[in-house]
């Protein structure tokens, strides 16, 4: 994979005012104050069937609601997108079962990485290259295509306005769509002076960008103003515990693959990660640890790419 040396933070030329503004002001106020890295452990409060041949790529919470005014009674659902030349694709998934309930896929060409939505559409990006597809959040039918100034797609998020994008280096770009995707702000992502590389999946939680780490167990919690790493969600363990699980009865499936796929619920505030070719899909309860000496062997392996506790 294609990676990029890390760049200072600088709003592009052209940048939209507002849309600057509400990237400098929202954030900052959740990260305003950034010393050292906390560090964070987990642990399981669900878990739920996931499709054990699914590359995953990109994940998004989507509830299907049923009550008054689209409220409740909901189901928990999720769009995701799977990689692999030739198997990637698009789908929408209900939780309680892991079944996938609709599906898009793409052509053998292309291998599908990151996803966000924004409104009522969805935006894939793709892997080796700056091109992009954009579907219907209702039926995922593809309705158009675009292409990113960045030479590679690896996660994608929103932030309500803007997409951001990283690209397995220590770089997160800020694309509007409503500009021709053009990049409106970079910010290079570091821990204390130390960049972070293989930026993979992303999310927005709570005005933070949380990041899965290529070949690590580890989650970066990003503050978007100043790409510091305001903190290290440490998921060791959790891959083993979706080896352990197994595939169900039957089914022919590879071991599972890197941790990949964040996905917030932000009204109940409720976290949920996956991997590529896991069986299981978990909803997590995060709390700080304690900075002792073993934690911080953890958190190091953040930054040595290939690490598993």
């Amino acid at each position: 994979m294609i990676r990029q040396a890390g760049r200072s933070a600088r709003p592009l030329a052209g940048g939209s005012v507002a849309a600057l503004l509400l990237l400098i002001i929202g954030p900052a106020l959740a990260c305003s104050s950034v010393g050292p890295p906390k560090l964070y452990g987990y642990s399981v409060k669900n878990e739920m069937p996931h499709d054990p041949n699914a590359f995953t790529q990109g994940l998004v919470y989507a509830p299907r609601c049923t009550g008054p005014n689209g409220g409740p009674p909901c189901e928990d659902f999720f769009y995701e997108s799977t990689g692999l030349y030739g198997q990637s694709d698009v789908r929408l998934v209900k939780a309680a079962t892991g079944r996938t309930e609709r599906r898009t896929p793409l052509d053998a060409r292309w291998f599908a990485e990151g996803l966000a939505r924004l409104g009522n559409r969805l935006y894939q990006v793709t892997w080796r290259g700056p091109d992009g597809f954009i579907y219907n959040a209702t039926d995922l039918s593809r309705i158009g295509a675009f292409k990113t100034p960045l030479t590679d797609g690896w996660g994608l998020a929103t932030d309500g306005q803007l997409l951001v994008a990283s690209d397995g280096s220590s770089t997160l770009t800020w694309l509007d769509p409503a500009a021709g995707f053009r990049a409106v702000k970079r910010v290079s992502v570091r821990a204390g002076e130390r960049p972070v590389e293989q930026l993979n999946e992303l999310e927005m939680v709570d005005g933070e960008i949380w990041a899965n780490i290529w070949q690590t167990e580890c989650v970066a919690r990003i503050c978007p103003e100043t790409g510091q790493v305001t903190g290290w969600l440490l998921l060791n363990g959790l891959r083993a515990a979706a080896a352990k699980s197994g595939a169900p009865p039957g089914a022919r499936a590879p071991a599972p693959d890197v941790l990949n796929g964040i996905a917030y619920d932000a009204p109940r505030r409720r976290l949920f990660v996956t991997g590529k070719d896991w069986p299981r899909l978990y909803e997590l309860t995060t709390k700080q640890l304690p900075d002792t000496p073993a934690n911080q062997n953890l958190a190091r392996g953040c930054l040595n790419y290939g690490f598993y506790g």
